[in-house]
């Protein structure tokens, strides 16, 4: 399906057109971007969107991440997070829901569930 936020501009219209109540009047809460974490986009949907974001994770380590998604080694957990708390600390009730695909023997470990 490949990275919508690489097509921002266009995701951005369609999630409006979805909202708008002379679109198809979909509540901005029940309408999910998910995103691999390319952080300058984000930063951005958060800002212009009503919509939820999803960002997968999928590890709880940047060394893991960084094998499971390549995307890691630009935008690491650290850049992604930070940017996450400061955005949505200035945003009243925005949603941004993390996905977690577990993979056997590679972040299904017991320390993986305590990520901090």
């Amino acid at each position: 399906m490949g990275e919508p936020l690489h097509n921002f501009d266009n995701v951005l219209r369609a999630a409006e057109i979805i909202v708008d109540g002379h679109g198809l009047h979909f509540s901005p809460h029940k309408v999910t971007v998910s995103t691999s974490g390319l952080v300058p986009q984000m930063k951005r949907f958060i800002r212009e969107s009503p919509c939820v974001l999803a960002v997968s994770l999928n590890a709880t380590t940047d060394e893991v991440r960084n094998w499971i998604m390549p995307i890691n080694r630009k935008y690491n957990l650290d850049m992604l997070l930070t940017m996450l708390r400061e955005e949505i600390g200035q945003r009243h009730k925005f949603k941004v829901l993390f996905e977690y695909v577990m993979l056997a023997g590679i972040n299904d470990r017991y320390e993986d569930f305590f990520f901090q």
